[in-house]
């Protein structure tokens, strides 16, 4: 029997992991940079703790099981439930907390293309500061993190709560119900939507002025609310990411999906691509799982879409150098130990292969250096280091293999 990874999951052999670990380090560097601390919670959660705040739909996409002693568990879906568990449980952590955090979560959605039931994400939220300052603080650090990963070509969608909840209202309206529908328009269109919102009782002439009013602008949102909060926070943040020079475009549409969003949401797009990143203002959920009320935004950075969108190579191996050993094992360890010592990827024969079967292997993992050590090399104090892509040979002093790490940096 031929075993297969579960749906929606897959293996990352060396090439891809390198590729995911340039994501994901680049990612904590930029964080880190920008005044972000980690923080790691449990992969499973409460069932109870993962469905209170998030909304009804969410509840069919969690990974819920019992234990063996009949807990009602989950696996995480997110990492911002997660989060204000962790502020409600430790509630004199110095604000406003600015964390981080890496990790694979898992969602029972269909799989489909560049979405998997087992993904990774990296988020960065501020909890305990107010405005839209630290809004554009996370929106900023994520577009910082993907320009460090050598992207160029996007733009970030906002919008705010407010604005779409005070128009619903005004249509005396159920916000959650509605708002689940008006999410789905980018991915089942006008007509479907339209079709949804009619199933939930809502009657031609609101669901005409529904679709007008998220298909218009920011001054047409302002000519018809009387409350105009959302439309304030929503222009302060567009002026501070304009001023990191991001480009922005607000979209009275874009809603996201989740309920515990209050304010301001966003997400990062590359033209002509899927959302990438995504997050918003959640300024109840604290207070909601019983701790005091707490401000809280963040952002998340989706890996698996990152890696799909990255365009550097970075070979098949992390491997800078192969000792090829010839009847010299012991010479061998002693080099390979001085070369690890000093910073220096290296490996050699553990299987006691001729050379010719060494050689072959160093070709086929696209190892960059190799240097053969044998009787001569030994007696000589000087080993050849060849550079495997371009042929270039150099003699190197076996008292100055430092001199490699000039070779290897170049």
């Amino acid at each position: 029997m031929k075993f297969q990874t579960p749906r929606g999951t897959r293996d990352f052999l060396p090439e891809a992991m390198m590729k995911r670990h340039f994501v994901i380090d680049t990612a904590r560097t930029v964080f880190e940079n920008w005044g972000f601390d980690p923080l790691d919670t449990p992969a499973f959660e409460e069932y109870a703790l993962l469905t209170a705040k998030s909304g009804e739909a969410i509840k069919d996409e969690i990974y819920h099981f019992k234990d063996k002693s009949d807990r009602d568990l989950g696996l995480r879906f997110d990492f911002t439930v997660p989060l204000a568990r962790v502020v409600v449980n430790n509630p004199d952590i110095p604000k406003p907390f600015r964390r981080y955090q890496l990790g694979p979560v898992w969602r029972y959605d269909r799989p489909g293309s560049g979405r998997y039931r087992e993904f990774w994400q990296a988020d960065v939220d501020i909890v305990g500061a107010e405005g839209a300052s630290a809004d554009a603080e996370v929106v900023a650090c994520a577009c910082d993190a993907l320009r460090k990963m050598g992207m160029s070509n996007f733009y970030v969608r906002v919008n705010n709560r407010k604005i779409i909840n005070a128009f619903l209202g005004s249509l005396n309206l159920v916000a959650p119900d509605i708002l689940r529908s008006i999410d789905k328009l980018e991915k089942i269109g006008d007509d479907a939507v339209k079709e949804e919102l009619k199933e939930k009782g809502v009657g031609s002439d609101e669901i005409e002025a529904v679709m007008d009013f998220v298909k218009g602008t920011i001054k047409d949102a302002g000519d018809i609310l009387d409350d105009k909060k959302g439309i304030e926070e929503l222009k302060e943040m567009v002026s501070i990411l304009e001023s990191f020079q991001i480009p922005v475009k607000i979209d009275l549409s874009m809603v996201r999906g989740l309920d515990y969003y209050t304010g301001n949401i966003f997400e990062i797009n590359q033209e002509g691509s899927l959302t990438i990143t995504a997050g918003g203002r959640y300024d109840k959920m604290i207070e909601g799982f019983g701790g005091r009320p707490t401000s809280a935004t963040g952002i998340s950075l989706g890996v698996d879409r990152l890696i799909n969108l990255v365009q550097l190579e970075f070979g098949k191996t992390k491997t800078h150098v192969y000792l090829a050993n010839v009847k010299s094992k012991e010479k061998v360890l002693e080099i390979a130990k001085q070369l690890r010592e000093i910073g220096i990827n290296s490996e050699y024969d553990v299987m006691g292969r001729s050379l010719s079967k060494q050689l072959e292997y160093v070709n086929s993992k696209g190892i960059k250096f190799l240097i053969v050590v044998g009787e001569k090399e030994i007696s000589s104090g000087v080993v050849k280091i060849r550079n495997m892509f371009n042929g270039n040979e150099k003699d190197i002093e076996l008292r100055n293999l430092q001199r490699i790490r000039d070779l290897v940096d170049e």
